[in-house]
C-alpha cells in the first residue's frame, strides 16, 4: 500500500470535521452528519488492500461531493462560498484545503447543531 493512499484516507477522515454535527432536525445539521459518516467510512476502509482502499476513497469522494452540494443549498448564504471551496478541494483530493475551507462550517455546526 502506498503511503499516499494512507495519507489520503486520514485526510478524508479529517474532512469529516470534528464530529460535532448530528441530526438535530435542521437540514444543514443532518447533511453535516452525513458528511461526517462519509469521512468515517473511509477511515474504516481496509488500508492493507490498496485496490479496495482506493475504491472506497473514490466512492467516498463522490458521495462527499454530492452531499456537500446539498449542504451548499441548506447553509446560510454567507457559508456557501466556503462549501464551494470545500467541494473543489475534495474533488482535487486536496483534503488539507478541504479541512481548512470547512472551519467556518464547523463553527456553524458547533453553534447550531446538537451533539
Amino acid at each position: 500500500m502506498s503511503v499516499g493512499l494512507a495519507a489520503a484516507g486520514v485526510a478524508v477522515a479529517g474532512c469529516s470535521g470534528g464530529g460535532t454535527a448530528s441530526s438535530s432536525g435542521s437540514a444543514p445539521c443532518s447533511i453535516l452528519a452525513e458528511l461526517t459518516q462519509t469521512g468515517q467510512t473511509v477511515a474504516a476502509a481496509n488500508v492493507s488492500d490498496p485496490d479496495a482502499f482506493d475504491k472506497a476513497l473514490r466512492a467516498a469522494v463522490v458521495k462527499y461531493v454530492t452531499t456537500a452540494q446539498r449542504l451548499r443549498e441548506a447553509v446560510p448564504e454567507n457559508l456557501r462560498p466556503q462549501v464551494t471551496l470545500m467541494i473543489a478541494a475534495v474533488e482535487r483530493r486536496n483534503f488539507d484545503a478541504a479541512s481548512a475551507a470547512r472551519a467556518k462550517i464547523d463553527a456553524y455546526a458547533d453553534a447550531n447543531c446538537k451533539t
